[in-house]
């Protein structure tokens, strides 16, 4: 008998054998979580997703099809992989490249990321503070290799620029994600309710964003 759950933007399936001694974790080729044991409460069940957490996204990591453009010619922008000549919007960014030798590519990106940044992320993050009835004392833009984004207890949320690279949907779950902690400062159940509050369906945009990588 198989259980199916979606739980912390992960999608479990739990395989019950009455015959089974000890429980079995890996993650299968789909990405999926597969939990093998003889009867095992759901609350036991989660729990156990809560202790793996930190393995069973560095597995996910491992396996996913992670998008990536070639430099100097394409662009990873809201999601979707785009040639340089695609839109005017890449434009300046397009001529840059030609002009430039290979080392200078990164450097001609991050600026075009962080441009697209100050004006998406403030708005919103403007937009999500009237929501959550919260006031951020201060935004700001950083190029960081392992974080999305992070909140101060003093209110000042700072977002990786690289976050033009995902769709907007998980802009937006990140966005949430950082202006929850300024209520709490955990990751705690109460943290993860308040999320669900503001953006419905936040596990599943949380997935999708473990998709992508942090750094350029």
């Amino acid at each position: 008998m198989n259980k199916q759950y979606s739980y912390r933007g992960f999608e479990i399936e739990h395989v019950v054998n009455a015959r089974m001694k000890n429980i079995y974790l890996r993650i299968g080729d789909d990405g999926k979580v597969v939990v093998k044991s003889s009867r095992l409460s759901k609350k036991r069940l989660l729990a156990l997703i809560d202790e793996k957490e930190q393995w069973i996204t560095k597995a996910l990591s491992s396996i996913a099809e992670k998008p990536k453009a070639r430099l100097g010619e394409e662009i990873l922008y809201y999601g979707e992989i785009y040639p340089l000549d695609y839109h005017p919007a890449f434009a300046n960014l397009r001529t840059k490249c030609e002009r430039s030798a290979q080392e200078k590519l990164h450097r001609h990106y991050q600026q075009f990321y962080k441009s697209e940044a100050e004006t998406f992320l403030q708005e919103r993050l403007e937009y999500f503070a009237v929501r959550m009835d919260l006031q951020p004392t201060e935004m700001r833009l950083r190029h960081m290799k392992r974080q999305w984004g992070n909140c101060r207890s003093n209110g000042v949320i700072t977002f990786n620029i690289n976050l033009i690279q995902v769709p907007k949907e998980c802009i937006d779950y990140v966005v949430v994600h950082e202006l929850a902690h300024m209520i709490h400062m955990n990751h705690s159940r109460a943290f993860h309710d308040l999320v669900e509050q503001h953006l419905p369906q936040s596990r599943e945009k949380r997935a999708l964003l473990k998709r992508f990588n942090a750094s350029l």
